[in-house]
């Protein structure tokens, strides 16, 4: 695994009494609920998406998740998450995270692929042109 990074994005995650698993630490589908948290609030704070309650007519649809799971958490504890987005293409960007316990040591890396996706249509289309404003052309794919 290569070192991990803090991103630009910060979203901060409690811990509950009810994550943890019988073997006493944070179970691991909880992490995935959690980069879903951060990136819903990515999304929304980089104006990404025009609300995540409301019907829209496109949006990002995740293709791909990959998690790397660096060191246990228990309850209680808060955790930091960065992110940012990693890569872009005509149709499809991804987004990087890292997950920090409070002794600043990383428990998590992962990776979200998403594709652009038109729900009226159930086909991908083009990338916002908000994508390429926000990220530039430096990350494209």
């Amino acid at each position: 695994m290569s070192k991990p990074t803090k991103y630009k994005h910060k979203f901060i995650q409690q811990v509950v009494w009810g994550e943890m698993d019988a073997f006493g630490h944070v179970n691991n589908v909880t992490y995935v609920r959690y980069f879903e948290s951060a990136r819903a609030d990515y999304f929304t704070k980089e104006g990404l998406w025009d609300s995540p309650v409301k019907p829209v007519k496109a949006g990002p649809v995740l293709t791909h998740l990959d998690m790397d799971y660096r060191k246990q958490v228990v309850f209680p504890a808060t955790l930091e998450i960065t992110l940012e987005v990693n890569t872009i293409s005509s149709r499809a960007f991804s987004v990087i995270c890292s997950m920090w316990n409070e002794e600043n040591e990383c428990v998590l890396t992962g990776n979200a692929s998403f594709v652009w996706f038109v729900f009226e249509l159930q086909k991908p289309s083009a990338l916002p042109e908000l994508f390429k404003i926000k990220f530039g052309n430096t990350n494209l794919v």
